[in-house]
């Protein structure tokens, strides 16, 4: 796929994670979570400006997904130490996330076109692609970014109306912690 189909499939995957963030109040790590993947879905792609690389070869696996993953915690680890210690696991497991859910999203758009991914490459050869559409092919990128953009539209109102309609103690609670003003 082109970059729109990327940014397309990759929106619509992550609509699921931040209905789940926003629907829990989390409004912010819903937001940088969703730059941060969009940021991240063409790395695979990187393989076209090196020579010695294969296009679809070993940056279109499952095990370079785990490489960026693993990246992007070192990207964030200078802010780590800092903090306490719960919290800067649960940072490095978010970052491991996001760059690894960014990868996996770029690969699932490549398995619609007929050249398809390896994705266990060198374990095992097998190719695996459903011959949807072609990746020149315009008008399913600009759907695909479209749709995506139709679903991460869907999730972002659905989870925000999630969290207006949360529980009576769940509000009780946020008023206690200094959380929510009064006159809700």
């Amino acid at each position: 796929m082109f970059p729109p189909g990327h940014y397309g499939m990759a929106l619509a995957l992550y609509a699921v994670v931040g209905y789940a963030l926003l629907s829990r109040g989390y409004v912010r790590d819903a937001l940088s979570g969703g730059g941060i993947v969009l940021s991240y879905t063409l790395f695979p792609d990187v393989d076209g400006q090196f020579e010695f690389l294969v296009h679809r070869g070993v940056t279109h696996t499952l095990w370079f997904a785990l490489a960026v993953g693993v990246f992007c915690v070192l990207v964030v680890a200078s802010a780590l130490p800092n903090r306490p210690r719960r919290e800067a696991v649960r940072g490095a497991l978010w970052s491991f996330f996001l760059g690894s859910f960014a990868v996996v999203a770029h690969l699932l758009a490549d398995v619609l076109n007929p050249w398809g991914v390896m994705p266990i490459y060198p374990v095992s050869p097998a190719l695996y692609s459903l011959d949807l559409v072609r990746a020149t092919n315009d008008a399913a990128n600009y759907a695909m970014f479209a749709g995506g953009v139709a679903v991460a539209t869907a999730a972002w109102f659905a989870g925000r109306r999630a969290d207006r309609r949360s529980s009576l103690a769940r509000r009780l609670y946020r008023r206690l912690r200094g959380r929510e003003s009064v006159a809700e």
